[in-house]
């Protein structure tokens, strides 16, 4: 367990990214596995002159982040590749703040960047469902699925009035080990909802567990079994073994990872920290290869403006 669970450590990562040159070849390395193309002609073969790429076929040059999260970015590459190190290397994660600290960055340079890369997470994680068979052809695992409620201000009383609603499912194998997790916010944990989630993050064939909410019936649409089981207790169990215990582990993770580094979060970009935290849950097995895989993550990313980054964001899922 010991060595699964090791990471990148920072002499490793100066020698492995610590150059600009490093960093540039690791991105295009990246760009080229994830199938990019010239955005003139469609070619797919490309060269490298400086930090820009050009096409064999019609000459067009682009830059080597252009379409990504890092488009139009003023900073070097290097520095990208620190913050996806920062962001990945902890288990609580950071905050902006502390992130421009290390980087040496203003706080409005280091939050711009913070979102862009939770965004290339979310992004990539979205193309992963929970509950499907494993790599092996063994039984797919179970799936546990609750409600959660985020934040909400204490003069609002202890309902749910002013929290973020989340649908939070986490895979349970038969030896009780978690596997992959999704979350999503919800604006309201109705049939609708409930049905949406399921279609985006379930497998078909998943068999998911749930308490007595009556939402929650909708996961049994799309050929899925659903199991419920009514839980009286308003404070979960703790025992390992015990009902929702992965799932309820999960979330625990998920709120320290929140309160730890920030006071608090927007509701408007929530779903870019759940993404987060599922990306970096996920890939907990695998933290040496954290830094590839955020690369790859970005490499594979769409464009995120200013202007889309400070809209109101529409809530997914009804």
């Amino acid at each position: 367990m010991r060595a699964l669970m090791r990471g990148l450590t920072d002499a490793e990562f100066e020698r492995c990214y610590g150059q600009e040159e490093q960093c540039l070849a690791a991105l295009l390395a990246s760009r080229r596995q994830a199938g990019m193309v010239c955005p003139a002609c469609g070619h797919g073969r490309s060269y490298l002159c400086g930090r820009r790429v050009g096409c064999t076929r019609c000459n067009r040059r682009w830059s080597v982040t252009a379409g990504t999260v890092m488009a139009h970015t003023k900073l070097p590459l290097a520095t990208w590749f620190r913050a996806m190190h920062a962001m990945t290397c902890t288990k609580q994660g950071i905050s902006a703040v502390e992130l421009g600290r290390r980087l040496g960055v203003s706080y409005p340079t280091a939050w711009y960047l913070h979102k862009r890369l939770r965004h290339a997470m979310t992004e990539r994680e979205s193309r992963y469902v929970v509950g499907g068979l494993g790599g092996d052809g063994g039984a797919a695992p179970g799936v546990e699925a609750d409600d959660v409620y985020l934040g909400g201000e204490r003069n609002q009383g202890s309902g749910p009035a002013g929290k973020t609603r989340v649908i939070a499912a986490a895979e349970r194998h038969p030896g009780g080990r978690m596997g992959r997790i999704a979350m999503r916010v919800v604006r309201g944990f109705t049939a609708a909802a409930v049905q949406a989630f399921s279609q985006a993050r379930l497998a078909p064939e998943a068999h998911v567990h749930t308490d007595g909410l009556r939402a929650f019936s909708a996961f049994a649409s799309a050929g899925r079994s659903h199991q419920r089981t009514i839980t009286d207790s308003k404070r979960p169990a703790r025992q390992r073994g015990t009902a929702f215990f992965v799932l309820n582990t999960a979330i625990a993770n998920l709120s320290t990872a929140i309160k730890a580094p920030h006071k608090a979060i927007s509701a408007k970009h929530t779903n870019d920290y759940l993404g987060a935290f599922c990306w970096t849950t996920n890939r907990r097995r695998k933290m040496a290869d954290m830094v590839p895989a955020l690369c790859r993550a970005v490499a594979s990313s769409s464009n995120l403006t200013r202007a889309a980054v400070f809209a109101q964001n529409a809530v997914p899922g009804g």
